[in-house]
């Protein structure tokens, strides 16, 4: 046994964040974003004030690295819940063709809460809301609504990860099964505000634990060699800016609409 790794410590690896400054976001059935805040351990193992919490990075050796991550506890599920439940999709990759017929919403809203909200709220009562339908609203409105509400969702991960940290995060690189969605990767990174970086490993963690097996044999001399590996299958930029104002709204409708779990904390 060469390494072993926890699935979003091993994807952190994979995409090359070994070092203070990148940041990575896995969008599969949830989302995850983690960053390596450094070798100082944090002061408590708590969750901080914009939703995140510490994690260990890795240990190697005497070494240990600290890092934070931030949850969406629904991306991907939203797709699987077009096509198995309402039937407004053949399949998962037909969530792109479907919203390319039409350039925008038209002022729908999904918050993507099946599960309630992660970060930054951390509300379990929360619930999945469609917003701002109108006679003239379509299918193609309402698939591109969900992918733009996951990407929204993203930006939510970015914000709190900077604010916890105190420090900008200038380019985010992601991995899992929703970046193969054009239109998703382009809405997160209209929401973001800054490019999108797409890992060629569509899932990095098992690239990642192969890093680790490579350090502990020898293949790999240290982090550096792993960090220089990254190279994005594509970089996407920011186009047309989502309104953040609006989605900000939508949330607050979405929340506490259990609130017996909306008062649920740990």
């Amino acid at each position: 046994m060469c390494g072993v790794a926890g699935d979003q410590q091993a994807s952190l690896v994979g995409q090359g964040c070994v070092s203070v400054g990148p940041a990575k976001i896995t969008f599969g059935t949830g989302a995850m974003i983690d960053l390596v805040t450094g070798p100082e351990r944090p002061v408590e193992a708590v969750r901080s004030a914009a939703g995140t919490f510490p994690i260990v990075a890795w240990k190697r050796g005497d070494e240990v690295l600290w890092g934070l991550e931030g949850i969406v506890l629904s991306a991907g599920t939203n797709v699987e819940w077009l096509r198995d439940d309402m039937g407004l999709i053949d399949s998962v990759a037909a969530s792109h063709e479907v919203a390319q017929g039409c350039e925008t919403t038209d002022g729908v809203v999904y918050v993507p809460a099946l599960l309630g909200l992660g970060t930054p709220h951390w509300d379990f009562g929360a619930r999945g809301t469609l917003l701002g339908v109108t006679r003239g609203t379509g299918r193609a409105h309402v698939v591109r609504a969900v992918l733009e509400g996951v990407a929204h969702r993203g930006a939510d991960l970015v914000d709190a990860a900077e604010a916890d940290t105190g420090r900008r995060i200038d380019a985010v690189r992601v991995d899992g099964g929703m970046t193969a969605n054009p239109t998703f990767v382009q809405a997160l990174a209209d929401a973001v505000g800054r490019p999108i970086e797409v890992s060629p490993v569509l899932e990095a963690t098992a690239l990642g634990a192969a890093f680790l097996a490579g350090l502990s044999t020898g293949t790999w001399a240290g982090w550096a060699d792993i960090a220089a590996t990254w190279a994005p299958r594509e970089v996407v930029e920011p186009h047309a800016p989502l309104d953040r104002e609006r989605w900000a709204r939508a949330v607050d409708r979405a929340r506490e609409w259990y609130p017996e779990l909306s008062g649920i904390d740990f």
